[in-house]
């Protein structure tokens, strides 16, 4: 059988490992850290929308909120989930939880006090938040220094191999003549 650089196997897989994605981008830190995908399939999410498997937007129903309220969603959500929080250093008692804490309470606040002018059911209040706090902590979990963090990954993997090897000392003429 010849070689086809271009062909794929019976799952839709290049054959050719230089065609693969982790290839291509595998060591590119800016395209393993960038959270855009994740803040589109929130902002699908918040307009009661999903991406099927040929890539087309599919609508289920009404948005959850208008344009503006999406908007200071995503907003919110974006000045945590960020390429510069994901390879910072946190600690999680004392840095990660606070912030996340604030920037969900003044969102909290913002979709009480203008949940009219957002077209928000107060149904969804509770899904918002949830969808806020997820993918805030789990991007921020990344910025943890004690956990499995990029950073570590980056640094790559060493591993330090000692080798032990006992060689006896022959004595020599004086130590031989010296013990006898």
């Amino acid at each position: 059988m010849e070689y086809n650089e271009n062909q794929n196997n019976d799952r839709g897989m290049a054959i050719n490992p230089y065609q693969s994605p982790m290839y291509n981008y595998g060591s590119s830190i800016i395209y393993l850290t960038n959270p855009e995908q994740e803040l589109f399939k929130m902002e699908l999410a918040l307009r009661n929308q999903i991406l099927d498997k040929d890539g087309e937007i599919k609508t289920l129903g009404n948005p959850i909120l208008n344009d503006e309220g999406i908007g200071l969603v995503i907003g919110a959500t974006q000045g945590l989930v960020n390429q510069i929080t994901i390879m910072s250093s946190l600690d999680t008692k004392k840095e990660i939880y606070p912030l996340i804490n604030h920037v969900g309470d003044t969102l909290i606040k913002l979709l009480m006090l203008k949940s009219k002018s957002y077209e928000l059911d107060t149904n969804n209040k509770d899904y918002i938040m949830s969808l806020f706090y997820s993918f805030a902590f789990i991007c921020m979990k990344r910025a943890v220094s004690d956990g499995l963090s990029d950073k570590k990954f980056w640094r790559g993997s060493v591993t330090e191999v000692h080798n032990q090897t006992s060689q006896e000392k022959k004595p020599g003429l004086l130590g031989r003549l010296w013990n006898k």
